[in-house]
């Protein structure tokens, strides 16, 4: 999967299309840190929520993103020192067991990264114990709750039924079945009662569980296809043969073309779900 980002990173939320960035704006607000605070940003990408963290720490506070993709981490750094971010540090490394010591952070963020490959309380735990006594622990993902279209789709309405066999078979051939995508109707995820479950086995206290649409819209149905190819999504594109993929592309992009409004732009809301809990207080 790292392998896809380093070729995503270059393009990664640079296509036009505003899905990662007020996603992570949305996280940090979300999460309740403040000024001062130190923050780790797990999956920072190209510092969709990283970014938003260092305006609200400020120089007294720190955020230290993390990624697997050594290209994310390059283009995100040298995103930051152009920005002139003392108080941001990336460093290349596994999200699933962050290399530092117990107590470090006021606050453990994650934004659109560890529903990737949390399965359950024992993969949240981790980030537990990263956190300062009554820190801070906020994540944001894909819904995958039915509510909003009463049934859990990963890709806009239109085009949901015609993608989706293609996203399970994809997923099955890189011997990642058991992605959260694959198992979308029994994950934890799936009901905000689940993830509250699943946050206090971790041992999480305070526990807050949100849907919001996010407003997204493109300009044609190429664009959205174009955004879906900086994203983990491309994995998809590129398992399908050349000849099938360009007719799907196209039946995409006929499909979507035909929901243009009365602006000339095409609504492709996304629902997000957005979690977010605390550290246990010291006795």
């Amino acid at each position: 999967m790292y392998n896809l980002f380093n070729k995503t990173a270059k393009a990664y939320d640079q296509s036009g299309v505003e899905f990662f960035r007020p996603i992570g704006r949305r996280l940090v607000e979300f999460s309740g840190i403040s000024a001062g605070d130190s923050v780790l940003d797990i999956g920072a990408g190209r510092g969709a929520a990283l970014f938003p963290a260092a305006a609200v720490v400020g120089e007294s506070g720190e955020v230290v993103g993390v990624d697997i993709s050594e290209e994310m981490v390059k283009y995100t750094r040298r995103d930051a020192e152009e920005l002139g971010l003392k108080q941001v540090a990336l460093r290349v490394m596994n999200g699933q067991r962050p290399e530092f010591e117990a107590g470090r952070f006021d606050a453990v963020i994650g934004s659109c990264s560890l529903f990737i490959w949390v399965k359950g309380a024992d993969d949240v735990r981790p980030y537990l114990e990263l956190l300062r006594a009554g820190g801070r622990f906020a994540t944001a993902a894909p819904s995958f709750f039915s509510t909003a279209h009463g049934k859990w789709a990963l890709f806009p309405d239109a085009v949901n039924e015609l993608l989706m066999p293609y996203m399970l078979q994809s997923l099955k051939q890189s011997g990642a079945y058991d992605s959260q995508f694959a198992n979308a109707g029994a994950n934890w995820l799936v009901t905000a009662e689940s993830i509250e479950k699943t946050l206090a086995e971790a041992g999480f206290t305070d526990i807050e569980v949100i849907e919001e649409e996010l407003p997204v819209v493109v300009e044609s149905g190429e664009q959205w296809v174009e955004f879906t190819y900086t994203t983990g999504m491309r994995g998809m594109w590129e398992r399908i043969e050349e000849n099938e993929r360009r007719e799907v592309i196209a039946e995409v992009c006929r499909r979507l073309d035909a929901l243009r409004d009365e602006n000339g732009v095409i609504p492709v809301p996304v629902p997000i779900v957005y979690m977010r809990a605390s550290a246990p207080e010291a006795d």
